[in-house]
This record gives C-alpha cells, structure tokens and sequence, in this order.
C-alpha cells in the first residue's frame, strides 16, 4: 500500500484531501505545516508528498526544495496543490523539482494523477542505488534552508562565471580562464577539454613536468586520437598525488554534443557536491564553446581562401611578418617560394572553369601534403601561390620548391566530368640570411617565377632577396603589410 504525506495547514483541507486518498487505498499521513512535514518526511520516507504551495513559514516550494536536497528523500514526488492559476507560482514550483502543480479544485484529476506518478517513482528507484542518510536529518529545518540557499547562490556564482567566458574569443582563452575557476574550487591532479570540432586543440591543465606521463590517461579520457594537438597550461595551482580514475561529462548545446570535459580527482576524490559542481560546470560551458566556436569561424573565414582553405594573401602576409621579426631577434634564415601554374588559362578555356577549380583545389592539397608543419602555405591570387620557408637557408628552399615541382608534376586532379587533369608549375625562390624586408624577399620570388617561366616552364629558380631588380620592387609596393 503506497503512503502518502498530506502537508496543508488547512485542517478542513488535509482532511478532505486525506479522506479521498484513504477511500482509494493509500496510506495516509498528514502534516499541518512545512517544517512538520520535512521532519516527518526525513523520519519515516513516504512515496508521494501533497503539499499547499501557500502555507505560514515554510511554503510548499520550499518544502519542495527540502527534500529534493536531501538524498534520502530526493526520489520522493511532491505534487503542489493551489487555489491559484498564477503562471509565476506554476514555474517556481517546475524549478523547484515539483513532479506536478494541480488546483485544490480538481482533487479528482489530482487522485487520477497519483498512480502514475507513484509508477514513475517505482522505476526509478529500482534503478538507483539506495542513498546513505546524512546529517542533514539531524538539523532544523532553518539550518537546512539556509543550507540550501547558500548551495543555490553558489551555483549561481559558478554558472555566472562560466557564462562570462562567453567573451573569451578562443577556446584555448577559455579554457584558461576555467581552470583559474575550477581549480580554485576543486582540487584535482589533471583537467581537459575537447571539442567535437578538429580545429581547437586538446587542452589540458596539469602539473609541471607531467604532461607526457598524463597525455595517454588525458587522450583515452576524451576519445581524442594521437595526431590531436594538444594545448597544455602547467602550473601549481593542480595536484601531483591521487589514485583515484578520471570522471567525464558530456558538455551539450542545443541538445547536441559539442564537447567533453574530464578531471582526474586529488587524493581525496570527489564528493557529491565535488561532481554536482562540474555536472553544473559542463552544462553551461556549451553556450561559451559554442560563442568560441563561432568567433574562430568568423576569424578563419576572415583569413581563409574561399576555395582552396588555404590562407588568403592578407593572412599570409601578417604571418611572414611575425616570422620575420623572428627571424631578426635571432638571425635565422628565411625562404620564400612563389609559384604559377603554366598555361592554366588554356584549362580555363578548354575544360571550363569548374575543372580549373578542381585543379587549384588539387594542387591546394598538394602544398599542404608536401609542406612541412612549420610551412606558411597560401592562395597568392589566381593560379599562384606562395610557401613560406622559416628557419630554411637556399639551399634547402631548392630542394623544397623542386620537391613541390616534382609532385605537382605528378599530382592528377579528376575534374567535374571525371576526367584527368595534370599541369606544372614554375617556381621562384628567394632567400635571405640576414635582416629582409617581406616587400624585398616576395619581389625577388616574383623575379625569379618570371625566369623559370621564361625558360620554359615547369622549373624552379632562385634569386636572393638583395638582387631583385629595382623596377620589381617598385613593382612590390602594393603589398600591404604589418607595420
């Protein structure tokens, strides 16, 4: 027989309602306030609570909220009765884990209602383990309200927190800005993000000098392969002692999956208030991922070739910037390859354009497989492009530019009616060994692509970047780059 508990501080009220439980066979027991009803309810668990939602001291909601905080009773379903059809009362009363909200008028859909829910609870606690009786049974009901209220107002904080990293911009930004806050809550020997998408690495907080001994824990954690590239923030704000395995959550938006946070625990573990801190954690990180997300669209659009995916001449420029500063703060060498693909106007002109984009896209792919990682490749305009060579002296950019002859040479791209299409290209080298300018170094590239196409095609030449030829750089000056 189901037992349920009445709370109302109406006497005629809970009797009535009493009355028509007992004529349909539940066991009933009745409460005439909030604060006598949580005692009873921690003391003897019933399976359903009805409760007034309007009541002197504790109001049914925050009754509601009681026995929701506590694992002994948080299984228990609480139906909230009313006089009153207020649309504010009906959502507070959803937001406080009521399991339905039912008019003191319609006391026959209310007992209609109970076999279900009683169902509902059925099943679910045959699934869940049984929960340890804590303390809290043992303090007032004002020390378990304000309890809750401290809990609720914490979690507002966390959740406030991890929405400002909404305005982080990157993921890697973000990622820095909530391990600050994680581990000044938590303790924990590791900490990792992954997003779905390929483009953010894999990020991970953890203790100096532990990174390679983690990354096999950190990779299988996250599912994330071994190419993934992996972003690592070390400091002493983590732990270097705990045994216990590493938790996962998912991380949602928009009901979809777009990420994966995991943390390995100190030496203590983690409590309940541990994992229910970074449930909540990870159910508001995917509105910030997502915002990161779409700024790192928007910045890689902004410096993308639309067609190749290659990166576009203004981002090519600002990248051999930066690598020419570096290059004079250390006197390291430098080169530059420019490159056109011969008689591609006749590919134009015969196949169609759509086959002259089959083979930019082709020979795109080309580069990249070609180019070594610290390669600066780009879409130079038309059919030319540009790789830069950092850290690469001329005898190397030789040997580079003929290596990328070979394969372009080689290379067969299958145009829209299925047909193959082969082209060269003439390549032009520049190098330099001592402090350069990018306007002098790509004129004396653009030199050289004009000589090897003048003797014939499908070669490469070299030239450094002090010999270009007066009226070339002159020629140059509308490059636009970073001062």
């Amino acid at each position: 027989m189901a037992r349920v508990l009445v709370v109302d501080d109406s006497l005629s009220v809970r009797s009535l309602l009493a009355l028509r439980l007992r004529a349909q066979g539940y066991q009933v027991e009745e409460a005439e306030d909030g604060e006598s009803g949580a005692e009873k309810a921690v003391a003897s668990v019933p399976d359903l609570v009805v409760t007034d939602l309007h009541m002197k001291g504790i109001s049914g909601v925050q009754l509601c909220r009681i026995l929701r905080s506590d694992p002994v009773t948080a299984h228990v379903p609480v139906v909230l009765l009313t006089a009153s059809g207020d649309k504010r009362s009906r959502f507070w009363a959803r937001s406080a884990g009521a399991a339905a909200y039912v008019g003191k008028d319609k006391v026959d859909e209310l007992v209609t209602l109970l076999p279900a829910l009683l169902a509902t609870a059925a099943a679910s606690s045959a699934t869940r383990a049984t929960p340890e009786r804590v303390s809290s049974g043992r303090r007032t009901i004002q020390e378990r309200m304000s309890a809750i209220l401290d809990a609720a107002l914490f979690e507002s904080v966390i959740a406030g927190e991890i929405r400002v990293l909404a305005s982080s911009g990157e993921h890697v930004r973000l990622f820095e800005g909530l391990a600050t806050l994680v581990s000044d809550v938590l303790t924990y020997r590791w900490m990792a993000l992954a997003s779905e998408r390929p483009f953010p690495p894999l990020m991970v907080h953890a203790p100096p000098g532990m990174a390679e001994s983690i990354e096999p824990a950190v990779r299988a954690a996250l599912g994330a392969p071994a190419d993934r590239a992996i972003h690592l923030l070390t400091d002493e704000r983590t732990a270097t002692a705990g045994g216990h395995p590493p938790e996962t959550w998912p991380i949602l938006f928009g009901g979809n999956v777009v990420g994966r946070l995991a943390l390995a625990p100190g030496a203590r573990g983690l409590s309940r208030e541990d994992k229910r801190t970074l449930a909540l954690v990870a159910n508001e990180l995917g509105g910030p991922m997502q915002m990161c997300a779409l700024y790192e669209d928007a910045q890689r659009l902004a410096t993308m070739d639309a067609l190749t995916g290659l990166l576009n001449r203004r981002a090519f420029l600002d990248a051999v910037d930066r690598e020419r500063a570096r290059a004079d703060r250390h006197a390291l060498p430098f080169s530059l390859m420019l490159l056109d693909l011969d008689h591609f106007k006749a590919v134009n002109d015969s196949r169609g354009h759509a086959a002259g984009d089959a083979v930019l896209k082709g020979t795109a792919r080309v580069l990249l497989g070609v180019a070594r990682r610290s390669d600066i490749v780009a879409r130079w305009g038309g059919e030319e492009f540009v790789v830069a060579l950092p850290q690469t002296g001329e005898a190397g950019a030789r040997i580079a530019a003929e290596r990328v002859r070979r394969a372009i040479a080689e290379a067969q791209h299958i145009g829209p009616n299925g047909e193959a299409l082969r082209v060269t290209a003439s390549i032009g080298v520049s190098s330099a060994e001592d402090t350069w300018a990018v306007e002098t170094i790509i004129a004396a590239a653009d030199t050289a692509m004009y000589s090897a196409k003048a003797r014939g095609r499908n070669r490469v030449e070299a030239l450094a970047s002090d010999d270009a030829p007066l009226d070339v750089r002159r020629r140059s000056a509308n490059i636009k780059v970073k001062t």
